[in-house]
């Protein structure tokens, strides 16, 4: 589901097989606890399918979002704030809400301290929430203009 969530559907079996080949390469090196390890040779992966597919597509500098595949797509406003983040700020909150690691396991996948990784989740989730104000904000202002003087909701 990590990949799946992260790149549109033709490329994820490939890139599912690739990081299990990097994994391969590298058991020697797989800690005692592995799946933090795993996520992160997976965002390795994913990182460098984003470098090399996107001069291809004109998107120097930037990685494609793709919200089809985001569990987010549901609700268009959380969508639209989500897509708002920069990508430093969605993987943080894939990991930890998305993927449900642990404040140590996600700074295991991020390759920070835990203390890092905690600073990290709670400026990413007050960013989503100041996005999230700022886009459901016209809405309540035109419900209140639509409203007659006087009535309350």
């Amino acid at each position: 589901m990590y990949v799946r969530r992260r790149v549109a559907a033709d490329s994820v079996e490939d890139l599912v097989a690739e990081t299990f080949l990097v994994c391969w390469r590298k058991l020697d090196q797989v800690p005692r606890e592995p799946l933090p390890w795993l996520y992160a040779v997976a965002r390795k992966t994913l990182a460098n399918h984003h470098r090399t597919t996107a001069p291809r597509h004109g998107l120097v500098g930037s990685q494609p979002t793709e919200d089809a595949f985001l569990p987010v797509e549901r609700d268009d406003v959380l969508a639209r704030a989500f897509a708002q983040l920069s990508e430093a700020d969605r993987e943080v909150l894939r990991l930890v809400a998305w993927e449900q690691l642990s404040l140590r396991a996600a700074a295991l996948a991020l390759d920070c301290s835990p203390v890092a990784c905690r600073v990290r989740l709670h400026r990413a989730k007050r960013r989503l929430a100041s996005h999230l104000a700022e886009l459901e904000a016209p809405d309540a202002a035109a419900t209140r203009r639509s409203q007659p003087k006087g009535a309350t909701s």
